[in-house]
């Protein structure tokens, strides 16, 4: 490895996935003739594709194989070679392809092991649980497995298993299923593992992905797609020279990785310790001399995500303890507030009509879990509030008059917050909507689920008109007026009410629940009013310390990710000069517009609004920094109307293409003379990996409406803005921004549908920004939230 990075190899290794791309890297280094010194003792690559030609020939003559098709040269080359090195195709390294054995099975033969997708476990052939089936003895002959066989994964629902290589290391009493492709390579040219190392590459990954074909779900490779396949060859002591390095610095990541995970669980175990000396605190005035000694360290021990949760979990135990803040001895002691309750409370019960709970038995009630302070009282939750049950759903309603009404499930009720986005309506009697109907203040809290759905609580606010629980979420309202009940939404979030809900629930193998027996039953703590609100308003000033801890942390990762980024590209570029960098603004975009338009203008969806959106995708993702567009957020945007009048006055010029008003609605662009004549120029402008990317791009885009191809790159650019501005990244924060920052036609698309979109873009590595460019500016702040 260069001594670029071996000097920043704690950088690199710390970053964000920074193991995940230093792999990566070593694989990429390998491949470019970077990862070791070359030898010009070496026998170079050009005698061993003769000798390869040979061979063919000789195989084609003893009617071995079919005599290949004259090939031409291949003038795709991703990156520049070492000297002795050669570029080929897979198809004129391999001889010998074979599609595996189908997995129906024979009626009559041997019983042999048969390989299936199951059986190759992180990248390695695993006998441990195969199948055995049935084959005819010509079957097994012809499909069997020796070692250093490549098996090629030929069909799969993930992209990312589809045209990984898989090397067998030992000769195997077995044959592989139709869902691979086995390679066998000629020992004297190439290395299996070497091939396995060049099909792990980053770069040769995506080109492999373009060689997918889409049906029913499944991406497919065939034999002639992978055989098309550019492989840089090095001279075959080479070869093993890469092989044995890659396997040293792949054993220094798993040790950095182990070394990784050591130290994040000792760094827990030490935040932790820390953390519960707060809870150990004796009052307030304890707390808050311990909280100074913490508070000094915090730039060395809340340093990930989990620490600041864990400092989240403290403060509100901290708080339902009474250690948060201190006690006023004028506050009016909780035993008065509980005798308001109490008689407010019978004379509800009186006035209800509805049907009388048994009172708890007193070996029922939870015995308090801590000590609380002076002028405080232990009560059980039915001491405090009336608890009932929702809807029960799929009731036989007869002929009752039926109200469709909103209603809370399990899922809308977060802890200390409510998801509405996606809420279900349900029919209910009209008589009964009362019963059931919400109030604010109403606590909402779960019956349960999985474990971390059991008593999950969160106050109604009448976000919505006359909305109903579900039997699953039962209500808890208080009797009184004088009532905080963030404090009781607290409590119940806190981990003694969690301890007691995790032992008290009905439990099986991954399922736990509470009845409102049990709930009714939970000791509750009761301070002063007055101290509830200073404790409410003290717990919200400290989760807004954390909220801005993790904007921090995140702000420092970002700008580790993007240093380590920008290490990895020195590392790839030539080791004596800077990346290449066009300096002709006006011919960049033109050219890169041209293959654009070139590759998808006979597309019925393909028009300006397209032409733009592709631009800008591939400006982004392949980082071309000679393209320096300057995009606005208009209706249609991310859109740059200096860059598109320039492109297209550009096209007509050099009598490329014009563009032209289609007969409906929209444009279109018509080929003129000089049609597909920007290549040489294209290839020379651009070096051959950002070329790949860009073809990917257009690939990932050729098939989507202009809609889709808006939506995603809007998406795009508001991510990208965030990397740029050190803000916090999340789903619900990029949407927001596109409906609420950007344009009011973004509106015509639902908040679900833009989510939708987003969740598919993290399926795509080639989606995924990494803060190039410049920020998108303009936008209108008139949108709803914003008068």
């Amino acid at each position: 490895m260069t001594a670029l990075l071996t000097d920043n190899l704690p950088l690199l290794a710390g970053a964000p996935n920074g193991i995940k791309k230093l792999r990566e890297l070593i694989l990429e280094l390998a491949v470019r003739g970077k990862l070791v010194q070359q030898d010009p003792n070496d026998e170079p690559a050009s005698e061993l594709l003769k000798r390869i030609a040979e061979e063919k020939a000789r195989l084609v003559a003893g009617g071995k194989i079919k005599k290949p098709l004259l090939e031409t040269p291949s003038e795709e080359q991703l990156f520049h070679l070492p000297l002795g090195w050669e570029w080929c195709k897979l198809s004129g390294l391999v001889p010998d392809f074979q599609n595996g054995a189908s997995s129906r099975g024979d009626a009559s033969g041997i019983k042999v092991t048969v390989l299936r997708l199951a059986d190759i476990i992180s990248g390695e052939i695993s006998l441990e649980d195969t199948r055995r089936m049935t084959l005819e003895t010509a079957t097994v002959s012809k499909h069997g497995l020796k070692q250093g066989d490549i098996l090629l994964i030929r069909v799969n629902g993930s992209a990312d298993l589809v045209g990984r290589f898989i090397v067998c290391r030992n000769e195997l009493q077995a044959i592989p299923c139709d869902h691979f492709i086995r390679m066998r390579l000629p020992k004297d040219i190439i290395d299996s593992a070497y091939l396995k190392v060049v099909g792990d590459s980053t770069l040769v990954r995506r080109t492999i992905a373009g060689l997918f074909v889409s049906t029913a779900g499944q991406k497919t490779v065939n034999q002639g797609h992978i055989g098309s396949l550019p492989i840089p060859l090095p001279p075959l002591a080479q070869q093993k020279r890469i092989v044995a390095k890659v396997d040293e610095l792949m054993a220094l990541c798993d040790s950095l990785e182990a070394q990784q995970t050591d130290a994040e669980s000792a760094h827990a175990q030490l935040v932790q310790a820390l953390l519960d000396s707060l809870t150990q605190a004796s009052d307030a005035t304890d707390f808050a001399a311990n909280w100074q000694r913490l508070a000094e360290h915090f730039h060395t021990l809340l340093t990930t995500e989990s620490s600041i949760d864990a400092l989240k979990h403290n403060l509100l135990q901290l708080a339902v303890m009474g250690k948060l803040v201190p006690q006023d001895p004028s506050d009016e002691p909780a035993s008065e507030l509980i005798k308001r309750i109490q008689a407010e409370k019978q004379r509800y019960l009186s006035e209800s009509k509805a049907r009388k709970q048994k009172a708890l038995a007193t070996d029922a009630r939870q015995e308090p879990p801590f000590a609380t302070p002076d002028g405080w009282e232990w009560q059980t939750v039915d001491d405090v509030l009336n608890v009932t049950g929702g809807v029960t759903l799929g009731r036989k309603l007869g002929g009752r008059k039926l109200l469709s009404k909103p209603y809370l499930r399990v899922a809308n009720v977060q802890r200390g917050r409510l998801e509405l986005e996606h809420i279900k309506e349900v029919e209910v009697p009209e008589d009964e909507v009362e019963k059931y109907l919400l109030q604010s203040g109403d606590l909402l809290i779960t019956e349960g689920g999985d474990w971390d759905k059991v008593g999950r609580t969160a106050t109604w606010r009448d976000e919505l008109p006359e909305c109903l629980h579900q039997n699953h979420v039962f209500r808890a309202r208080a009797v009184v007026s004088d009532w905080e009940p963030r404090w009781a939404e607290m409590y119940l979030n806190s981990a003694s009410a969690r301890e007691y809900f995790a032992g008290s629930s009905k439990q099986t193998t991954n399922l736990a629940s509470i009845n409102m027996t049990q709930l009714r039953a939970c000791a509750f703590p009761l301070p002063p009013v007055a101290e509830q609100h200073r404790i409410v308003a003290k717990v919200d000033e400290l989760m807004v310390l954390c909220d801005q801890l993790k904007t921090r942390l995140t702000q420092a990762r970002q700008l580790n990710e993007q240093l380590a980024s920008t290490l990895v590209e020195r590392a790839l570029a030539k080791d004596d000069q800077q990346v290449p960098v066009t300096t002709d603004q006006k011919a960049a975009r033109t050219l890169l517009a041209a293959e654009i338009t070139h590759q998808l203008h006979g597309q019925r969806t393909f028009g300006q609004r397209k032409l733009q959106k592709v631009v800008y995708l591939a400006e982004h993702a392949a980082r071309l920094a000679a393209i320096q567009g300057d995009y606005l957020r208009d209706a249609a945007g991310p859109h740059d109307r200096q860059l598109m009048n320039q492109i297209e006055s550009e096209l007509r010029n050099r009598q490329w293409y014009e563009c032209i008003d289609r007969e409906t609605v929209g444009h279109a662009y018509r080929p003129l003379s000089q049609a597909g004549q920007h290549r040489a120029e294209y290839q020379d402008v651009w070096s051959a990996s950002e070329r790949a990317t860009i073809e990917q791009v257009i690939e990932l885009m050729r098939g989507w409406d202009t809609d889709r191809c808006e939506m995603t790159v809007t998406l795009y650019a508001v991510w990208n803005d965030f990397i740029l501005e050190g803000r916090p990244i999340t789903d619900e924060a990029i949407v927001e921004e596109v409906l609420h920052s950007w344009n009011d036609s973004k509106l015509r698309f639902s908040k679900a549908k833009w989510l939708e979109v987003l969740a598919g873009m993290r399926q795509h590595e080639l989606l995924t920004p990494s803060g190039f460019g410049r920020r998108t500016t303009g936008g209108m702040r008139t949108l709803p939230g914003f008068e």
